[in-house]
């Protein structure tokens, strides 16, 4: 029998073809032809000593040891010598914190550049179970599947995966500068608490 077409919605929501098999992670040979070493190489001729040391003073860093968190993506295109491929692009992102502060130290690099070579040569079928029953059973009890979606996927499938797909990034090393996390004051509705609606509006 003749698959069924996908519908229009489809088309133009997920794109052609499989959107499971498009997105699946894919061994990198690109990446894992340079060896880590260049990435670092990249990181210190691109530190702060050698492209902003007034800011490395100013800030009192080490400029060896820190580069711009935002020139990131330009690294990694100075290594490969080209323009990284979509998913290249995708993987590299997801092991970085580009939205952290505006410093990235070299042993949160170092980390990243493994974390990143690791789902390269390694990536993970993005099959979870051969049995129906076991996933049923694992979903009643709310069980996990061991395979981390970063390593199977190249980029979040559904907005729900993008709740923790960015747990498996490096993180800041004790000569770095970690994001600090501040709770909110005020709010709109604490702001107003405890005013009656004839008070909120003003007639009384």
């Amino acid at each position: 029998a003749p698959a069924p077409a996908m519908s229009f919605f489809g088309l133009t929501y997920l794109g052609s073809g499989n959107v499971f098999r498009n997105t699946r992670a894919n061994r990198l040979d690109g990446l894992l032809a340079v060896p880590a070493e260049a990435f670092v190489d990249a990181f210190h001729q691109m530190s702060l000593e050698r492209t902003r040391p007034k800011l490395a003073g100013e800030i009192g860093v080490d400029g060896v040891s820190f580069m711009m968190r935002g020139e990131l993506p330009e690294l990694m295109e100075r290594v490969l010598g080209r323009v990284p491929e979509r998913e290249e692009l995708d993987v590299f992102l997801t092991f970085f914190d580009i939205t952290a502060t505006g410093v990235i130290d070299v042993r949160e690099f170092e980390d990243g550049i493994a974390r990143m070579r690791n789902r390269s040569e390694h990536p993970a079928s993005s099959r979870n179970y051969d049995s129906s029953i076991q996933m049923q059973r694992d979903r009643a009890k709310n069980r996990r599947h061991g395979t981390d979606p970063q390593m199977a996927y190249a980029k979040p499938l559904l907005a729900s995966q993008e709740y923790g797909w960015f747990t498996h990034q490096a993180q800041p090393s004790e000569i770095g500068f970690r994001r600090e996390y501040r709770g909110v004051q005020k709010t709109d509705v604490t702001l107003n608490e405890g005013r009656s609606l004839q008070s909120y509006f003003g007639e009384m």
